[in-house]
């Protein structure tokens, strides 16, 4: 466990320490690495300090909506110190720490909800911010070739959050429209498959070099991501099963509206798409001796599907 007053103590010491530091190199055009150092330095401990307050929260020393702003003030100062615009060797470990923390961000005001912290006005605050910091995990996740998994985890989470908002929606009308955002969240993340088959593919072509020993195997040029392929499967499962689920109720939803009110073309071709890729799926799942790879590429070919099935519809997908 660690000791959060101590590190405090520490942390609030060397940031006083970097900020004499920058104040006293003045502009960065005199000295620019230094001064890209210490800036990264102060961000790493801002950062530090914020994720240890997160994860190990004082409970019983502090209320939840304090814990909360603390934190959210530290993650902001870290990005304020983490410059993701100069073109340098060290842009994306600041993208990826700028993805990190609106990623943790997003997550802290979701679970907020979820635990029903604060006060309806707070609330409503808490749904932007949710929105928020998700977009902007997904956008600098997105310039990363070298975090699909973070990028699809993401995803995931805010398809989980427009679940959680359609859980308290009454009208067919509302459930519908959080549903197809929730299903256009899901094709965008056709990207993130398509680098995940590459690099599979990749590993398995090296792995079918002729004669090579693993000793003389050396990884290609364009060879940039080490998947974890046990992680793969698990995000992959949880992908499959809310996918599953949001074409389950979406099939329900409209074929309700079909009874009711008679339809319209255009949800009739929605309703049609959806029940062929909800079966395609179901058996994809049903089959256990696919590879990764396999069901990689049913994924694939079923987000192609839906894309291809809400091409010129205005049916509120945003």
């Amino acid at each position: 466990m660690y000791d959060l007053r101590s590190y405090r103590c520490f942390g609030e010491k060397a940031i006083d320490y970097y900020l004499k530091a920058l104040r006293s190199l003045g502009k960065r055009e005199v000295h620019s690495a230094v001064w890209d150092s210490v800036n990264w330095e102060l961000s790493t401990t801002y950062f530090t300090m914020a994720t240890l307050l997160q994860d190990y929260a004082p409970l019983s020393r502090k209320a939840q909506e304090q814990i909360e702003k603390e934190v959210s003030e530290a993650m902001m100062k870290s990005l304020k110190y983490c410059d993701v615009d100069t073109a340098s060797a060290r842009q994306p470990l600041c993208q990826y720490r700028a993805a990190t923390i609106h990623h943790r961000l997003a997550s802290m005001y979701h679970s907020c909800l979820r635990n029903q912290v604060g006060d309806e006005h707070q609330r409503k605050q808490h749904r932007v911010l949710v929105d928020l910091h998700y977009g902007k995990a997904v956008k600098f996740f997105q310039l990363l070739k070298d975090a699909p998994c973070e990028l699809l985890r993401v995803q995931l989470e805010r398809v989980a959050f427009a679940e959680f908002q359609m859980a308290s929606q009454n009208s067919s009308g509302g459930k519908l429209k959080t549903l197809y955002g929730a299903l256009d969240i899901m094709t965008q993340s056709h990207s993130v498959f398509h680098l995940m088959r590459k690099e599979l593919v990749g590993e398995c072509e090296q792995g079918l070099e002729d004669g090579k020993s693993s000793a003389e195997k050396v990884p290609t040029e364009n060879s940039s991501v080490s998947l974890n392929e046990e992680e793969i499967s698990k995000l992959l499962s949880i992908f499959e099963s809310r996918l599953s689920f949001l074409l389950l109720q979406s099939i329900k939803l409209l074929t309700s509206t079909k009874k009711k009110t008679g339809g319209n073309i255009e949800e009739e071709d929605i309703l049609k798409t959806n029940k062929y890729v909800y079966s395609l799926l179901l058996r994809s799942v049903a089959n256990k001796n696919l590879t990764l790879l396999e069901r990689i590429e049913v994924i694939l070919n079923l987000l192609e599907q839906l894309t291809q099935g809400s091409e010129g519809k205005n049916l509120g997908i945003q």
